[in-house]
């Protein structure tokens, strides 16, 4: 008899970070952004995408005076994002780590995202 062991969806999430991580990243350069890797941390139920900023974009004072839009865009991205589907029906955080690639300790930018900054059904009853 064989037994049928299901991995909880917080074990799945940390799989496919991992197995992401280690099949693409660190991704190709695209808009000035590279994914160093995504990490899914159980205890909080956050995905955290860690990136590092490139050329025109690793700029703090850019970064600084766009930084609501840059949020806006991320939430936006985070909303639409169709393979995320059964961590956003779970009400997982997701989180962004944006690196300077001229330095690489440097944060230019870091945002936490709750189910109440990306889901529309949540924001379209306000």
């Amino acid at each position: 008899m064989v037994s049928c062991r299901h991995e909880s969806l917080e074990d799945r999430a940390a799989r496919e970070a991992k197995e992401y991580t280690e099949k693409y990243c660190p991704t190709p350069i695209e808009n000035y952004t590279r994914t160093d890797s995504i990490v899914f941390d159980k205890n909080t139920r956050t995905y955290y995408y860690f990136c590092t900023l490139t050329d025109k974009m690793d700029d703090s004072a850019i970064i600084t005076a766009n930084a609501k839009s840059i949020r806006t865009a991320l939430a936006t991205g985070i909303a639409k994002d169709t393979k995320t589907k059964a961590y956003k029906d779970a009400g997982f955080n997701f989180a962004y780590v944006l690196h300077s690639q001229k330095r690489p300790q440097q944060i230019l930018f870091q945002a936490l995202f709750t189910p109440k900054d990306y889901d529309y059904k949540v924001n379209s009853h306000k």
